[in-house]
């Protein structure tokens, strides 16, 4: 008989990554647990697959992607510029009939012209999905955030949330995520008078505060992955510590040895950093104890 050992992610057992490879600046990262998407370039998309990673070039004419996140309801990436909205399904890419080496995959672009920010003087900054509701927040303080019902064709205004249900006029959310399993939307907040970042877990439905904590962050920005079962990893992006919080505590606080972006998990096999100029994979698989 096996015993299952714990499945929770160990930062302080990291070891050094069996793939590293060399990419532009950058913060995107997204995967749907199959393939990992990037921008590397402003022209530029990646696919990278498992376990060898090797990336895999998709065309991109619609300028700096800020966000990108997987939706498994509509089985959709959607792409968060400054002023649109765009998404690819996956299954669409593919390779065109030439022999040229290097010759970029293809795909079908969807673009949803109905969502734009709510005036010239406002920007989009991070997304995430909500079963089929997608939610996006607007970069600057007293941060605004708009719901969308989406379709894999169409959209739906919803809602707007804005200061001080979001957060106070001197404070910015940063990332925003939504994690299935706790049925909860993550926050990245920092407060410009204190220049202290706090991490927030909201009831997805009225946005209510359920639980924060202060993060142990002294310069940079941070990054949100949610990493399943009451897990949430904080990423130090232009720093270098790793925060993990699971059940609603600070478990460990890490540095790593680069300079960090992003990072996600892929399954229980892979957790996959983006640092300042490489793309960095570790193994993380377990096996059963008998």
């Amino acid at each position: 008989m096996s015993k299952t050992v714990d499945d929770s992610l160990q930062l302080d057992n990291l070891t050094v990554p069996f793939y590293v490879s060399h990419v532009k600046p950058g913060s995107s990262l997204a995967t749907n647990g199959d393939i990992v998407v990037i921008q590397d370039g402003s022209t530029t998309l990646e696919i990278r697959t498992a376990p060898k990673f090797e990336p895999k070039k998709l065309p991109w004419r619609d300028g700096l992607i800020r966000d990108i996140i997987w939706s498994s309801d509509l089985q959709l990436f959607f792409l968060l510029t400054q002023k649109n909205l765009f998404a690819f399904d996956p299954q669409t890419i593919v390779a065109p009939s030439t022999t040229t080496i290097n010759t970029e995959l293809q795909f079908k672009v969807l673009s949803f012209t109905k969502i734009k920010p709510i005036d010239e003087s406002h920007t989009f900054w991070r997304c995430t999905c909500v079963g089929s509701n997608l939610f996006l927040s607007y970069s600057g303080f007293g941060t605004i955030i708009d719901e969308y019902k989406m379709s894999r064709t169409s959209c739906q205004f919803v809602d707007q949330w804005t200061s001080p249900k979001t957060c106070s006029n001197v404070e910015g959310i940063w990332c925003i995520r939504y994690q299935t399993e706790s049925d909860q939307i993550g926050l990245t907040i920092m407060n410009s008078q204190t220049n202290q970042w706090r991490f927030e877990i909201r009831d997805r439905k009225k946005l209510s505060t359920i639980w924060q904590t202060g993060l142990p962050v002294n310069h940079g920005d941070c990054e949100l992955a949610s990493l399943g079962k009451t897990q949430w990893l904080i990423i130090n992006s232009c720093g270098v510590r790793l925060v993990h919080v699971i059940n609603r505590k600070l478990k460990a606080a890490v540095e790593y040895e680069r300079e960090l972006r992003n990072a996600i998990l892929i399954g229980r096999d892979y957790f996959v950093l983006r640092t300042k100029s490489t793309i960095e994979v570790h193994s993380i698989k377990k096996e059963d104890v008998k």
